[in-house]
């Protein structure tokens, strides 16, 4: 939708809606617009319609197109987030009208103006800088209820802890203008966060850190620089979803600036994917540190299972598993352990290579022989412990399909 020019009041015309404006204490949002053009030039043109506009409220506009009338009425009513509440999410989020470049400004205007009034409501309190700047980056508790206030924030921006009319109005025109803004770029983090959804990490939780990143790019945004706002929240949403999958990915922590190089690298060739053999000398190189640092990066890369993972179709896990084999001992006679030694001889004869036969039989003493580790197979093999661990990952990972667990099914 194409929103019609906003054209600046003329002097006369200018001084009348603001008498007209204090006289009945409202002001429609279309004139406001037209007030912002010039009021929004320099930081001292806006605190003078602040004070213009001291004990007027804002209302709706006249014209019923305005971009505030449009809202998602979300359906959350069903279950608790789970893969069908986020393909219910994905799609109300998607059906929306996307905003156009005028629009956005407009809204940005709106914003930057409430948050103003808002500043001036929380600078009558005395309260220290800190705390000012923390009730307005809370947005005086972000709701739009005018029953359900944070008491604690009431108090803090009120020392006698009751909000009037006015001030009612002033904290919850700010919420629902940042609101509808959030809102209409919610498409923006359910796009960025499909493109991670191979990470580990459930999708939900990538969508919840993305939306808290894109509240702070829309209070961020400057709408004289005159680009478009996903432009500049797509910053703020993929560094929220890297920082994310940095800090819950292996067992230790590596900084997110390493990891994001050691994705541009996988992307760019330089660096292989999956468990293929990486270089030490290479990856020295690459990050231009010792080779010692080189190898200890290389194995914080590695991947890691939980124990608590469930086993085929009975859902019990592995630890459960060794937890009941100490507690009621083993009941497999020695028939059935010829029988699996041989069906486990047929499966992984026909699903790995030598080299992978060879490194699980010796890394888990299969057949009776001792078992060893992957510094001893790799001295006899006559190469790294990473690679040795490597094979080790890709030939588990050929054997965890549900066709060879159902062929193991009757000894598991």
């Amino acid at each position: 939708m194409k929103i019609p020019e906003v054209i600046p009041f003329e002097s006369v015309e200018e001084r009348k809606v603001l008498r007209l404006a204090r006289k009945t204490g409202v002001l429609h949002y279309d004139d406001l617009d037209r007030l912002l053009i010039e009021a929004l030039q320099t930081e001292a043109s806006r605190a003078k319609l602040a004070r213009a506009l001291e004990g007027v409220s804002l209302i709706d506009s006249r014209d019923p197109s305005d971009l505030l009338f449009e809202h998602i009425d979300f359906q959350s009513e069903s279950s608790r987030f789970g893969s069908d509440d986020y393909r219910l999410f994905a799609d109300q989020v998607r059906s929306l009208r996307r905003l156009s470049r005028s629009e956005e400004h407009l809204l940005a205007k709106r914003l930057e103006f409430a948050r103003e009034r808002l500043r001036v409501l929380v600078d009558q309190t005395g309260l220290p800088s800190e705390d000012r700047d923390r009730i307005l980056d809370r947005g005086l508790g972000q709701a739009t209820n005018t029953d359900a206030w944070d008491a604690e924030m009431i108090r803090a921006v009120l020392p006698t802890g009751r909000l009037g009319k006015l001030e009612r109005n002033i904290a919850r025109e700010y919420a629902r203008l940042r609101q509808h803004f959030v809102e209409r770029n919610l498409y923006l983090v359910i796009g960025m966060s499909s493109g991670y959804r191979s990470y580990g990490l459930p999708v939900m939780d990538l969508i919840q850190e993305g939306n808290a990143s894109l509240i702070r790019a829309v209070e961020k945004f400057d709408w004289r620089k005159d680009v478009r706002f996903q432009t500049y929240a797509t910053f703020w949403v993929r560094q929220a979803i890297e920082r994310l999958i940095t800090a819950s990915r292996g067992m230790v922590r590596v900084p997110n600036y390493i990891q994001q190089k050691m994705r541009r690298f996988r992307r760019e060739g330089k660096l292989p994917r999956n468990h293929k053999d990486m270089d030490v000398r290479e990856v020295s190189k690459l990050f231009e540190i010792s080779p010692k640092y080189a190898a200890r990066l290389m194995e914080t890369d590695r991947g890691c299972f939980s124990l608590d993972s469930p086993l085929g179709d009975d859902k019990d896990s592995f630890a459960q598993s060794l937890e009941a084999e100490e507690q009621g001992g083993s009941n497999v006679g020695p028939c059935d352990l010829n029988d699996l030694s041989e069906a486990l001889k047929d499966v992984m004869r026909r699903q790995l290579s030598p080299e992978e036969r060879d490194v699980l039989v010796k890394r888990f003493g299969l057949g009776g022989i001792k078992i060893l580790t992957l510094d001893q197979i790799g001295r006899q093999m006559g190469v790294s412990r990473e690679r040795v661990r490597q094979i080790q990952m890709k030939a588990i990972g050929k054997l965890n399909t549900r066709g060879l667990l159902d062929e193991l099914e009757d000894f598991l």
